[in-house]
C-alpha cells in the first residue's frame, strides 16, 4: 500500500517510498516549486492538503483525476473517505466512491454504497445510505441521502432513530425528510413505529434532536376522562432568546370545549427570574369562560432592593378538581397569592406586601376571606445592645373583605432578649406590644370601631444538655422548662375580629416542660423523641394544654409521627404517622392522618418496586374511615431502555357529592424517546 499526499502547491503525488532516478527527480523538482509557490504566491496557502492512501493510484492528466483502487482513504482535515474504488478530480476537489464507502469526521460517520461528494464544499449525494451522529447518537438511513451543508442532510425517503442495532425498537419513516444534526428533523407523510408495526401517522412532523431550546411544534397529547371526554392538547415552544422562551397550548376537551394558554419563562442578572401562565376555557357544559392565572417573578438580593410576586388565580372553585390530574391541587383548600418588596437598611429591614386567598372548597363564600391589600412593616433584626440582644417588628395592614368585618392594624413589639450560663443555659425576653385596631362595618358582629390593646409578655426559660455514652451509641437528653407570663387584659381589648395569628395573643401564666433525647452513632443520629407539655394558670379548671409527642426514626426503618393528647376532655386530638419500610428492591410506606376537631381519619399506603435501572413501577391509594370509602388511586409504571421508554399511570378521583358527578378515572401512557422528548398518548 502507498500513500500520495496532494495539495494546492503539488503538480503530481508525492511517493514516500520510491527508488528510481526518476522519482527522486520528480520529488526535487515538487519541493523546490514548492518553496518557490510558498514565498511567491500566497492564494494557494488557505486549502487544506489532501492525502491517498490505496494499493494502487493512476493519474489522467487530460481529466486531473487520481483515480484510485484497494482500500482506498482519502483524508482532508478532520474529513475522511474510505471505499474499495475511488476517483479524485484535483481541480474540482469532487469525489466518486464506490464498494464499502465510509465518510467519518467528529460529529458524523455515514456508510453508503456509493458517493458522489466535494471536499472543498462538503455537499454531495450518498446511496442506500446510514448517517450516525455521534454526539445526538441518532440513526438515518435511505436510498438516496443528499448532504446540503456541513450539518444538514435531505433524503426523499428515510428512517429515523435514537435506537442502536439493526432492528431498532422504535423509529419514524417519512417523507422529504430535512434533517439538521444536533438541530431538528422535520418529515411529511411520517408513521410512527414501534418493531416495524406503524402505530401512528401524522402528516408533518417537527422533531428536536438536541437537547437545546428550539423553537417549534412540541409532541401532542391525547387524553380521556369521564368528565372532560377526548383530550387534544397541542403545545407549541418558542425560543425568544437565549434568556426567554413561552409555550403556546391549543386544548380541546370533548365534553367542555376549546381552552388556550401560554407560559412566559426568562431569567436575568441580579437574580431576576419569571415565569407566567395564562390560561382559558370556555366550558360549555355549564356556559362559563373559566380563567387561569399563575405567576412567580422575583428579584432576589442581599443589599439592594428586592422584590417578589407569586399569583394564583381562577374564577371557579372547580376548576381543579375537574380538570387537574394532580391529587395535590385538588385537595388544596386556599390558593394564596402574594407580592412583596423590601428594602434592607442598616440591620434592618423595610417591606410592603400584600396577600390574596381564594377558598376552594365547595359551598364556600369567598367574600369572607380577609385580605391582607396591603400590609408595610419595618422589622430590626436581632442586634446586640450591651448584654442584651434587641429586635423590633411593626407593621401596618389594611384588610379588605366583601361580608364581614374590614379595617385597619396596627401593631409594634419591640423585644430586649439575654442569655447567660454554660452547663445550665438561661434566657429571657422582655417584649411590649402595642395593637391599634379601626374597625369597619363591625356593627353586626358588635365589634367596636376604635380598639387598642397595650401589654407586655416576659418568658425565661432554663435547658441543658446530658449525654451518656454507651457502647454503640450516645443518648443525649434536653430538658427545657420555662415560663412565659402575659398580664391580665381587659374583655374589651380581645374582643375583635381574628385576621391572622396576632389575634391569638392573650393572657398567659404558663409553665411549660420539654425533653427531647437523642440517640446517636457512628452513622449520626437514628432516633429522636420529643415531648412537651404547658400549664397556663388563666385557663381556669382546664389549666393543662395537651401533651404533644413527635418521634422520627431513620434506621433500620423510616418512622415518623407526632400526636396531641388532651388531658381535660380525656381524647386525642390528633394523630400523624409514617413508617417506610425496604425489602431490596420494595418499598412500602403505610400513613394516618386523623383530626379530632375535623372529625376526619384518613389512610393511605404505597407500593414501590424497583426490578431494575431500566424497571420500576409503584401504586398508592387513600381512604376515608369516615367516609367509609376508597378516595384518590394511583397507578404507575415506568420501564427505561437505551432509547426510549414508556410511563403508564392510572389516576382515579373520588366522587363529588356536592355537585352529585361520580368518580372520574383518567389513563396516561408517555414515550420518551431519546433524543426526541416525550410523546404523550392517554385514554
Amino acid at each position: 500500500m502507498r500513500s500520495y499526499q496532494l495539495s494546492a502547491i503539488s503538480c503530481q503525488p508525492i511517493h514516500r517510498f520510491t527508488d528510481s532516478p526518476i522519482h527522486r527527480f520528480a520529488l526535487l523538482f515538487c519541493c523546490a516549486s514548492a518553496l518557490f509557490l510558498l514565498f511567491t504566491a500566497t492564494c494557494f496557502a488557505e486549502e487544506l492538503p489532501t492525502t491517498i492512501i490505496s494499493d494502487s493510484l493512476d493519474y489522467d492528466k487530460e481529466t486531473s483525476t487520481y483515480i484510485a483502487k484497494g482500500s482506498v482513504k482519502v483524508q482532508q482535515g478532520v474529513v475522511t473517505i474510505e471505499a474499495i474504488e475511488m476517483k479524485y478530480n484535483e481541480k474540482t476537489s469532487d469525489v466518486f466512491a464506490e464498494g464499502d464507502v465510509r465518510y467519518d469526521t467528529p460529529d458524523v460517520f455515514i456508510k453508503a454504497e456509493r458517493a458522489e461528494y466535494n471536499m472543498n464544499a462538503k455537499t454531495g449525494k450518498f446511496y442506500n445510505a446510514e448517517v450516525f451522529s455521534k454526539h445526538d447518537n441518532f440513526h438515518v438511513s435511505g436510498p438516496v441521502m443528499e448532504k446540503r451543508g456541513e450539518k444538514e442532510y435531505f433524503l426523499e425517503k428515510a428512517t429515523a432513530t435514537t435506537c442502536d442495532g439493526p432492528s431498532p425498537a422504535w423509529c419514524f419513516k417519512g417523507s422529504k425528510v430535512d434533517i439538521i444534526i444536533g438541530d431538528r428533523l422535520t418529515s411529511r407523510n411520517t408513521t410512527f413505529n414501534i418493531k416495524g408495526l406503524p402505530v401512528l401517522y401524522t402528516p408533518y412532523l417537527w422533531a428536536p434532536v438536541k437537547t437545546e431550546r428550539k423553537t417549534g411544534f412540541l409532541p401532542p397529547v391525547l387524553g380521556y376522562s369521564r368528565l372532560s371526554g377526548l383530550f387534544y392538547r397541542q403545545p407549541f415552544f418558542w425560543a425568544i432568546d437565549e434568556d426567554k422562551d413561552a409555550t403556546f397550548n391549543l386544548d380541546w376537551y370533548g365534553k367542555r370545549g376549546f381552552g388556550e394558554g401560554v407560559e412566559y419563562r426568562y431569567v436575568g442578572l441580579g437574580g431576576v427570574e419569571g415565569k407566567n401562565w395564562l390560561y382559558h376555557l370556555y366550558d360549555r357544559k355549564i356556559h362559563r369562560s373559566i380563567y387561569e392565572i399563575k405567576a412567580a417573578n422575583e428579584k432576589r438580593t442581599k443589599d439592594n432592593l428586592s422584590a417578589y410576586m407569586n399569583l394564583n388565580l381562577v374564577n371557579d372553585e372547580n376548576f381543579y378538581r375537574i380538570y387537574s390530574i394532580h391529587r395535590d391541587e385538588r385537595i388544596t383548600r386556599f390558593l394564596e397569592s402574594t407580592a412583596e418588596i423590601s428594602l434592607p437598611v442598616n440591620n434592618s429591614r423595610i417591606y410592603l406586601m400584600s396577600q390574596y386567598l381564594i377558598d376552594l372548597k365547595e359551598e364556600s363564600h369567598n367574600s369572607e376571606v380577609a385580605q391582607r391589600l396591603p400590609e408595610g412593616g419595618f422589622t430590626v433584626n436581632p442586634q446586640r445592645i450591651g448584654p442584651a440582644v434587641f429586635s423590633l417588628t411593626s407593621s401596618v395592614a389594611k384588610f379588605s373583605r366583601e361580608r364581614g368585618t374590614s379595617g385597619q392594624r396596627f401593631d409594634l413589639y419591640p423585644k430586649l432578649a439575654h442569655s447567660f450560663g454554660d452547663k445550665v443555659v438561661l434566657s429571657q425576653y422582655l417584649g411590649l406590644r402595642e395593637t391599634i385596631y379601626y374597625l369597619e362595618k363591625n356593627e353586626a358582629e358588635g365589634f367596636k370601631d376604635l380598639v387598642q390593646r397595650d401589654t407586655f409578655d416576659y418568658n425565661i426559660t432554663a435547658s441543658s444538655r446530658i449525654t451518656k455514652q454507651y457502647a454503640s451509641f450516645t443518648h443525649a437528653v434536653e430538658p427545657s422548662l420555662g415560663y412565659t407570663f402575659v398580664p391580665w387584659l381587659k374583655r374589651d381589648t380581645l374582643n375583635v375580629p381574628v385576621f391572622d395569628s396576632t389575634e391569638s395573643y392573650s393572657k398567659q401564666s404558663t409553665i411549660g416542660l420539654s425533653i427531647v433525647n437523642r440517640f446517636l452513632d457512628k452513622k449520626g443520629e437514628f432516633f429522636t423523641l420529643n415531648i412537651s407539655e404547658s400549664f397556663n394558670s388563666y385557663n381556669g379548671d382546664r389549666p393543662l394544654s395537651p401533651i404533644s409527642i413527635a418521634a422520627s426514626l431513620s434506621r433500620p426503618l423510616s418512622m415518623q409521627g407526632d400526636a396531641s393528647y388532651n388531658p381535660n376532655s380525656g381524647r386525642l386530638e390528633s394523630l400523624n404517622s409514617r413508617m417506610t419500610i425496604n425489602f431490596h428492591k420494595i418499598a412500602v410506606s403505610i400513613g394516618e392522618r386523623y383530626s379530632d376537631a375535623n372529625n376526619t381519619l384518613y389512610y393511605d399506603a404505597g407500593i414501590n418496586y424497583t426490578h431494575s435501572k431500566n424497571l420500576s413501577a409503584g401504586t398508592r391509594f387513600w381512604y376515608d374511615d369516615r367516609q367509609g370509602e376508597l378516595r384518590d388511586v394511583e397507578i404507575n409504571m415506568n420501564y427505561q431502555r437505551q432509547c426510549w421508554g414508556m410511563i403508564i399511570a392510572f389516576n382515579r378521583k373520588p366522587p363529588d357529592k356536592v355537585n352529585n358527578t361520580p368518580s372520574d378515572y383518567s389513563i396516561r401512557v408517555t414515550f420518551n424517546l431519546l433524543g426526541l422528548g416525550s410523546y404523550k398518548l392517554g385514554i
